[in-house]
């Protein structure tokens, strides 16, 4: 009985009062019921046999998994009184609630995630608090794989170049990642075309044509260039050859840019003194031109004066 919950302890109770009272008032008419004994003393103090039922009996199974599937008032193998439970006296179960996928993802990768790095302090006290993107200790592999992706994507859409290259790198992804990173991940031997069946094989053919057509034109502009020598070493075996004029072409081009400095230089010096020069006789060309025009307006004056008095007949 210690099984028994806290919500069937009435209907248990009304169930054993029920069985007592008959009990007792098919051995002695006279006697009144009596009340039931507590719970905590079902089974272990009390020997009658209507207490022996109830211990033997399991209450929180079903009525499929009860110990003593009699029915009431009828005595089993061994002497005692048994009870059914009737299934329509249990109260409905609730229905489960459904799990959010992505929900449930989360949890699995969390509980990999503690078996493997152990827990941290915010796990244990159930906070589970994220620190942002600066992957803190209570940020999980998934919050972690996210960010990193969204970071890669940032970078790649800021390149034009780059978000090309991420376009078509599943189809160079044998060739563009190391062999050991893709051990059992590509197949080992080419997919085998044997099984597939003509009308297949035409649609195949028909899909693959513009790339087919591409990589044929492509052979061929390689095929030209191997032709015309492109992947040959040609005459660059020739250089030890020449390697001695070239020093010497060298040793004479730094003699060249040397010299070419100096007369940089002296050029500048005398351009400096030129436009020094060419600045004095600007200064004098003012100063002359100041003096002429001084001396014309002096002699301007001189005439009107020697005109005014001969008008006057001073002269």
């Amino acid at each position: 009985m210690a099984n028994i919950g806290s919500a069937f302890l009435g209907d248990h109770a009304r169930r054993i009062r029920h069985l007592s009272s008959s009990t007792h008032n098919s051995g002695s008419t006279g006697t009144p019921p009596s009340s039931p004994p507590p719970p905590g003393m079902i089974g272990r103090n009390s020997t009658s046999p209507l207490a022996q039922s109830f211990h033997d009996m399991d209450l929180d199974d079903g009525p499929s998994t009860s110990r003593s599937p009699s029915r009431p008032g009828t005595n089993n193998s061994n002497g005692s009184f048994g009870l059914s439970v009737d299934p329509r006296d249990l109260p409905p179960s609730a229905p489960r609630k459904p799990i959010d996928p992505q929900l449930a993802l989360e949890l699995r990768v969390r509980w990999l995630e503690a078996l493997v790095l152990g827990l941290s302090g915010s796990t244990l006290k159930g906070k589970g608090k994220e620190l942002g993107v600066g992957g803190g200790k209570g940020e999980n592999l998934v919050r972690l794989a996210e960010n990193v992706q969204g970071q890669l994507e940032a970078a790649v859409d800021g390149n034009e170049g780059l978000r090309k290259f991420m376009a078509q790198y599943d189809q160079h992804a044998h060739l563009l990642t190391s062999s050991f990173a893709l051990s059992g991940v590509l197949q080992d031997e080419a997919p085998s075309y044997s099984d597939l069946s003509p009308e297949e094989i035409d649609a195949f053919l028909t899909e693959m044509e513009p790339d087919i057509r591409a990589a044929d034109s492509d052979m061929r502009e390689i095929d030209a260039l191997v032709k015309k020598g492109v992947t040959s070493a040609g005459k660059l075996s020739d250089y030890e050859t020449l390697q001695p004029r070239l020093d010497a072409l060298l040793k004479a081009n730094t003699a060249d840019i040397e010299l070419a400095a100096s007369l940089e230089k002296r050029i500048a010096t005398l351009m400096q003194k030129h436009a020094h020069s060419v600045d004095a006789l600007s200064e004098l060309f003012v100063a002359w031109d100041d003096a002429i025009t001084g001396a014309e307006d002096s002699i301007t004056q001189m005439e009107r004066e020697k005109q005014e008095r001969s008008r006057l007949g001073l002269e």
